[in-house]
């Protein structure tokens, strides 16, 4: 006992940067408690090392104590004001919590602290993209542009997310890489875990299908799941949800935890421990929800705890994962031309790839004064994220409010910020600021699709990026949603979802088709009602509306992934014949 006393009392003292680094791999391990513990020590032996405590506050965040991550950075900052990665998680912590204008401040500081901190610059990027700042939101794309032209893959790839990859327009084999190189890091110096698995496909054994996801919560992904798991079909299933989000005590967690066989609550789990839980359930095909969205533990997947391992709903482009099996798509979502795009083998929903319930849309009584929306205008929307909304995509919308004089555009009125520069944008365009009326937050998902329903028609932005959960929202609201598609998976959902609606027609060629086909539809009230009833008429016999349709097709497809691994087969792509509704 008094040896291990003298051995501790006069052990050498590791430096605040020993510890980070200690922290830094214990974090790669997914051992947030453990990398708090050591950054613990790191703060309180150095207690002014504005490092150490801006990796504390990282740690911190990550376990969703965002209340003593933000006072850490705060006093990192008061260390030294020209600690960038300070200044960037503090702007991404203020960003989370929609105050962009701070955020902003932050993201600016950072880069002026130290210009060659690569990390900020795609993340202040996407904030100007979210207040539709484009001038500034192009300089730092073209920096980013710059980093990429000058310097090897492997020093760029680190600081361009795959996500960023996209908006950038890099091309298709170039964006690929990027996930490929993402995914990889998610991998380095992972093991396998041992499965509990059988592998024989026995028509008596139920299929065990485990959903993975951060977004069991008040979150698009579980606006979109909140029902659907209760209509898997139980004699041939046993669903389990592995959530290591948190716990907000929404309808939809309440919802998702009834409709499942298994809720397992993983949020204080390691990668390791989770990949445990998952290969220790038997899980034979496990569908991840994330992808490269934030917080993603790709890492888990990466130690295989399940044979058949599939990517589904919540990330819009290829993990690059070598150790995810198959990405669900349909045709329409992804054509033949872009099949290159994605490592994982597709597997082709017949009807719409989406799943959604549409739980939330009960009618509705709302009214057009309370909205601020004129009684006799047409009312063309858009609700999708401000960050999708470019500047050509914006002047297509001014083009159509200028041949339409009855037209008012009804946008989400996300911040004070975003509200300014889309009036100063549409004041350049000689429409009169007013036209573009901004909506308030509300409480509820579905007083958002009971006032949805105001509208006349959703114009979705065609660029890089459209609508996907909120075209979604729209056609439960009875509002048609005219689109075009573009040349990524990203650029077509809603294609797909207006086609499963019995809407084709819905999804043109090309911009100039779609502000056309705007300007026609909002000049002929006639033709806008007739679209309006075919959509309401659809309820009944289309495929996007038959969420239970839209399961079975989903259970198709995992029992052909589970049968192919039972058979020895490696995985290919499946395409699921259409079947009649």
């Amino acid at each position: 006992m008094l040896w291990k006393f003298l051995r501790s009392a006069f052990r050498p003292r590791a430096d605040a940067n020993t510890l980070v680094s200690r922290s830094l791999a214990l974090r790669r391990e997914g051992r947030l408690r453990d990398a708090e513990q050591v950054l613990r020590e790191a703060v309180n032996e150095f207690p002014r090392d504005a490092v150490a405590a801006t990796n504390l506050a990282v740690v911190l965040l990550e376990q969703d104590q965002a209340g003593q991550g933000a006072a850490l950075l705060q006093q990192a900052l008061e260390y030294d004001p020209r600690c960038a990665p300070a200044h960037y998680n503090l702007a991404n912590l203020l960003r989370a919590a929609g105050r962009r204008d701070q955020a902003l401040e932050h993201y600016r500081s950072a880069v002026d602290s130290d210009p060659e901190f690569a990390p900020v610059r795609e993340e202040f990027m996407h904030c100007l993209l979210e207040v539709c700042d484009w001038d500034r939101a192009g300089a730092q794309a073209d920096a980013l542009r710059k980093l990429i032209a000058s310097r090897p893959a492997k020093e760029w790839m680190r600081f361009v997310s795959p996500f960023t990859a996209l908006y950038l327009g890099l091309e298709p084999t170039l964006r690929k890489q990027v996930a490929v190189f993402h995914a990889g890091e998610y991998a380095k110096g992972v093991q396998p875990v041992a499965r509990n698995t059988t592998t024989t496909a026995d028509p008596a054994t139920r299929v065990r299908i485990g959903y993975l996801s951060r977004d069991f919560r008040d979150h698009p992904v579980g606006h979109l799941l909140g029902n659907v798991f209760a209509l898997h079909d139980r004699g041939r299933f046993e669903v389990f949800a592995f959530s290591y989000g948190p716990d907000d005590g929404s309808l939809y967690r309440k919802s998702i935890a009834a409709g499942v066989d298994h809720f397992v609550d993983a949020r204080n789990r390691t990668d390791d421990e989770l990949a445990t839980d998952i290969a220790q359930a038997g899980i034979h095909v496990l569908v991840d929800l994330a992808g490269h969205t934030t917080g993603n533990r790709l890492a888990v997947l990466a130690r295989r705890p399940a044979p058949v391992q599939v990517h589904y709903l919540g990330y819009p482009a290829t993990t690059g994962a070598s150790y995810v099996d198959y990405f669900m798509t349909d045709h329409i979502a992804t054509p033949p031309a872009l099949t290159v795009e994605f490592t994982e083998q597709l597997a082709y929903l017949p009807h719409c790839f989406m799943v959604s319930d549409g739980s939330d849309a009960h009618g509705s009584d709302a009214l057009r004064d309370a909205e601020g929306l004129p009684a006799e205008a047409v009312v063309f929307c858009n609700f999708n994220n401000a960050s999708r909304i470019t500047r050509e995509i914006f002047r297509s919308w001014m083009e159509i409010l200028r041949a339409v004089p009855a037209g008012v555009l009804w946008l989400q009125g996300t911040s004070a910020l975003t509200i300014a520069n889309l009036r100063r944008e549409a004041r350049g365009c000689d429409i009169a600021p007013e036209r573009v009326v901004f909506a308030q937050r509300v409480p509820t998902k579905a007083m958002h699709i009971a006032r949805l329903a105001l509208a006349d028609l959703a114009l979705d932005t065609v660029g890089w990026h459209n609508g996907h959960s909120s075209t979604s929202d729209a056609l439960w609201a009875g509002v048609p949603v005219l689109t075009a598609p573009t040349n990524s998976f990203a650029g077509r959902v809603a294609a797909s979802l207006v086609n499963a609606a019995g809407m084709p027609e819905l999804a043109v060629r090309s911009l100039q088709e779609y502000v056309e086909t705007a300007i026609w539809l909002g000049n002929d009230r006639t033709q806008l009602g007739a679209l309006m009833r075919n959509l309401a008429d659809n309820k009944r016999t289309a495929p996007f509306f038959d969420t239970r349709l839209i399961v079975r097709d989903l259970e198709a497809a995992y029992l052909q992934m589970w049968n192919a691994h039972c058979a020895g087969q490696k995985p290919r792509a499946i395409d699921l014949a259409p079947q009649s509704p």
